[in-house]
């Protein structure tokens, strides 16, 4: 709760330096609520995770995160007319590198 506080969401990265015990807990609670879904001995309860969906809890950090570039792509395609963002993209550095992986991960996947 004070994490979301401070920093207005409950993503905390994997290597939170500020605070590398509560990194190492949310990495964990990750962990056993897969294996609660997968019907796998587990900790995590229901209770649980409607507590931690209560306040905004992100179960798949790497999806959320697809999403959001997706939405930043459909607006550097509004403003631009296409979705040649260039690598090194000044105003949104994060969408070049994005759009970049996909590209790679696109030829990948043809092989």
């Amino acid at each position: 709760k004070k994490y979301k506080e401070i920093h207005g969401h409950c993503s905390v990265p994997a290597r939170c330096s500020s605070n590398k015990r509560l990194a190492n807990w949310v990495s964990k609670q990750r962990q056993v609520y897969y294996d609660m879904k997968e019907g796998r001995s587990s900790i995590m309860t229901a209770e649980r995770v409607d507590i931690l969906n209560n306040l905004g809890f992100k179960w798949k950090l790497h999806e959320d995160n697809w999403h959001d570039m997706l939405d930043d792509l459909k607006e550097y395609k509004e403003r631009h007319g296409d979705c040649l963002v260039p690598q090194r993209y000044a105003p949104n550095p994060a969408l070049g590198r994005w759009v970049a992986l996909q590209r790679i991960v696109y030829k990948r996947m043809l092989r």
